[in-house]
Order: C-alpha cells, then structure tokens, then sequence
C-alpha cells in the first residue's frame, strides 16, 4: 500500500494516480464516516465525491502531515453540510443530531470571528484534554465523537457492554466539562 506521503505528493504534482490511490487506501473509511452522518448510501458517495475534488483542490497548497485526518475532516464537514440542509427540509431524527446532542453541554457553536477563534482554542484544549485520558476513554470518544460510530458499533468492537461504552462516555464528557470549565470556558 502506497504512503500517505507518495500520495501527497502525486497530489502536488497533479497526477490523477493520487486520487486513485488516495481512494483505495481511505475510501471505504471516508464512506463509513460519511454514512454514519447522513444514513443514505448514495448520499454518502456524493459526500465522498466531494471531499475527494475537495482534497484534490487543496492539495497543492495544502501539504497534510495525516492524509487520513486531512480527508476525514473534509468528509465530515461536508456530511454535516448535506445533513443540516437535508434535515432542515425534513427535520427528521438522525445520529448525528443525537451524537452532537450529548456534547451540547461541553461544547459552543461558531457563528462569527470571535466564536470561530475561540472554537479553534476549543478544539486544541479537546486535544489536550483526550490526550491526558485513558487509552479506553480516548478510543470511545473519537469512535463515538468523530468516527460518528453508534453504541452498539463500539461494544461490538471493543468486545464490551453497550452500558460500559455509555458509562465511559458519559464519565468522559463529564471529566470534560470539568476541564473546560477550568480553563475559562463557559458552558
């Protein structure tokens, strides 16, 4: 399997082998990520689609040390998109909303300049936060949190009860609440 770094750079060199590469390594990841926000298999290939032009696009200047992280961001945010404007017709139930739900206690939202810097110093004290945690509490939270995986998909994974995956997520937000208090959030 071709590195990250060799895609990179047939991004940066315009070479459509790059995207083919860049496919096959991360596109049922992409795919997966992508699903799990929208609930819809051809929704989810358009967002993929996307993210894939979209990378495509900002590779040159763009020069990702993760491709991963890089692409993942990309298709979650363009989920999240498709999401709100297809929820916004419809107003229907999704995972997502249930997801961002659990975290509405610790987290703020970005509407203007101010609020976007200061989701940018929110973002880097999560960092912070997951990296002082236990191995178990990080794994769930970013299965839960970024991979956008369901309950019963971490237990399954991790081989655990669906009520220890819950107990730890919500001990997890809980510990994060906490910190973020005490670095002058306020939620």
């Amino acid at each position: 399997m071709c590195t990250d770094n060799a895609i990179i750079e047939l991004f940066w060199d315009r070479n459509e082998d790059g995207m083919k590469l860049l496919q096959k390594k991360y596109g049922k990841t992409l795919t997966s990520i992508s699903y799990r926000i929208v609930n819809n298999k051809d929704d989810a290939e358009e967002c993929v689609n996307d993210a894939y032009l979209r990378t495509w696009n900002s590779i040159p200047p763009a020069r990702p040390n993760s491709l991963l992280a890089y692409t993942g961001k990309i298709i979650r945010n363009l989920s999240i998109d498709y999401l709100k404007k297809k929820t916004s017709k419809k107003r229907e139930c999704d995972n997502i909303a249930i997801i961002l739900s659990e975290l509405e206690n610790c987290i703020i939202s970005s509407d203007n300049v101010e609020e976007e810097i200061e989701y940018k110093e929110l973002s880097y004290d999560i960092s912070v936060f997951l990296k002082e945690q236990t191995k178990e509490y990080r794994r769930y939270f970013i299965e839960r949190y970024w991979y956008a995986k369901t309950i019963k998909e971490i237990s399954e994974k991790y081989q655990v009860t669906e009520k220890k995956v819950e107990s730890v997520l919500f001990r997890c937000r809980k510990k994060m609440r906490l910190f973020l208090i005490e670095r002058g959030y306020s939620l």
